[in-house]
């Protein structure tokens, strides 16, 4: 009878697991794709980087920068889908409010997207068609509204070319 108790909680653990074993064991890992440079054009970026941009691919995406100003946008694209990347999107959400962060959900952003100010700036964590993108935007500073709100053109522009 205790068996039949716990049957529920077995099978939690044993799907738990199976989804554990095909997020390590997935052929496409976890990381970032290294196009995220062609997801932006440097007037895209003008305003919310402070000058003029200067794209720097690198293996995990794009970082753009601007000279005279601290300001940096780096893009990620990652290489997880479907199942993957929908938990590892849900991962983030959950773990984004940890520590007392704002947090937002964003509207107009592909299928789902989140926003979280950080000490560093804000990050904004995309899904569209089974894919993530991430936006970081460095300010120098700890994000605020205004800072996700100068970020939000540039990720517009971002998640439709992706």
């Amino acid at each position: 009878m205790a068996m039949i108790k716990n049957f529920p909680r077995r099978a939690a653990l044993l799907l738990g697991g199976l989804i554990l074993g095909l997020l390590l064991f997935s052929t496409q890992p976890l990381g970032a794709e290294s196009d995220g440079c062609a997801l932006l054009k440097p007037a895209d970026l003008t305003t919310t980087l402070g000058g003029t941009p200067i794209a720097s691919p690198n293996p995990g995406g794009c970082i753009w920068t601007a000279s005279g100003s601290t300001k940096k946008l780096v893009a990620l694209k990652y290489r997880a889908t479907g199942p993957a990347a929908e938990m590892a999107f849900a991962g983030a959400r959950g773990n984004a409010g940890k520590d007392g962060k704002v947090v937002t959900d964003e509207a107009g952003l592909g299928d789902k997207a989140f926003a979280s100010l950080e000490s560093f700036g804000v990050v904004l964590m995309m899904f569209k068609q089974g894919r993530m993108l991430q936006l970081q935007y460095w300010t120098g500073a700890a994000g605020t509204a205004k800072d996700l709100q100068a970020l939000r053109p540039a990720a517009k522009k971002a998640i439709a070319a992706f």
